[in-house]
Order: structure tokens, then C-alpha cells, then sequence
């Protein structure tokens, strides 16, 4: 009887290390790990709203805040008054402000913009590759790269000024 149990707790735990195995497997696999401190921040190119391609690995030797959002995410909305603070603050300095607005068009975005009175640049990621390349599926997400293209430091959700302006301080050593 005793030995009938063994069996049995070992077969059930051997079930699911191996179910834990392949779902980390997966995970893996299916960039779930995302992109996070330390990494080196994935190229993309994509369009503003001019129509001009920006490609990241153009802004290599500038230190880059990065924020993916959309015009009906309320956190992302709270957040822009604050996002173009910086970027007028940071125009003339060593730091480039690049928002990715994920899935909506042009008409909605370029909308959004003007109502808001913003000027910093907004990125198109109509199909959200982008999005899914660095894994953002909640938005708003703050990437914050060096010179190099590395993560240096990554925010998901909204984001005070003063958080920014932590981050970006951290750009700097």
C-alpha cells in the first residue's frame, strides 16, 4: 500500500515538472521574457506622422526615452502633460523623447496631438510589432536607453515627471 502511494506522488510530481518545464519553454520561446534592464533595446523602424521612417539604431550615441500608449489609455493620457514637459525641457540636451502610439491611425493620433497641444514625436505602430517585439501588454511602458541602445531602466505604467527625470538622471552615470 505504502509503496502504491510513492509511485503515485512520484508520477504526480513528475507531471508537473515536466508541465512546468515546457510552459518556461514556451514562455522563453515566445519572447515572453521581454525586453528589461540590461538588454540591449531592439531596432525597429516606423513612421511619424509626417510620414518620415525613424529607425533606432540612428539615435545610437543619443540617450533615448522611449513610452508606448494609446489616445484611450487614461494612465497613458495622464502622462503626456508631463512627457512633453520633458521634451521641451530636454530639446537642446543629450536625450531624445520617442512615443510609439500603439495601434491607432494616423487621423486619431495626429488628432489627439493637436487637442493636447503636444509637440513631441509620436511613431505609428499600426500593427503592434513593435509593441510585441518589446512586449509591452499593458501600456503605458517607459524604456529609457543609453547611448549604447541598453535598457537602463523600464516603467510600466503611468509615470510622474519626477520618476522621468529619476530615470533619466540615470542616463547620465
Amino acid at each position: 500500500m505504502a509503496m502504491k502511494k510513492i509511485k503515485k506522488t512520484y508520477k504526480n510530481t513528475t507531471r508537473l515538472t515536466l508541465i512546468l518545464i515546457l510552459l518556461s519553454l514556451t514562455l522563453v520561446l515566445s519572447g515572453c521574457s521581454g525586453v528589461g534592464k540590461g538588454s540591449e533595446a531592439p531596432d525597429f523602424t516606423l513612421a511619424d506622422l509626417d510620414g518620415n521612417n525613424i529607425t533606432l539604431l540612428d539615435l545610437r550615441d543619443k540617450n533615448v526615452y522611449l513610452n508606448f500608449w494609446a489616445s484611450w489609455c487614461d494612465p497613458c493620457k495622464d502622462e503626456m502633460p508631463d512627457i512633453e514637459k520633458i521634451h521641451q525641457e530636454y530639446l537642446d540636451k543629450d536625450l531624445i523623447v520617442l512615443t510609439i502610439n500603439t495601434g491607432e491611425d494616423k487621423e486619431t493620433v495626429t488628432k489627439f496631438m493637436e487637442e493636447g497641444g503636444y509637440s513631441f514625436p509620436v511613431l505609428l505602430d499600426l500593427n503592434l510589432d513593435v509593441a510585441r517585439e518589446y512586449n509591452t501588454s499593458n501600456i503605458p511602458v517607459s524604456f529609457f536607453l543609453d547611448k549604447e541602445g541598453k535598457v537602463i531602466e523600464k516603467k510600466e505604467g503611468l509615470m510622474s515627471g519626477t520618476e522621468m527625470r529619476k530615470a533619466i538622471e540615470l542616463l547620465s552615470k
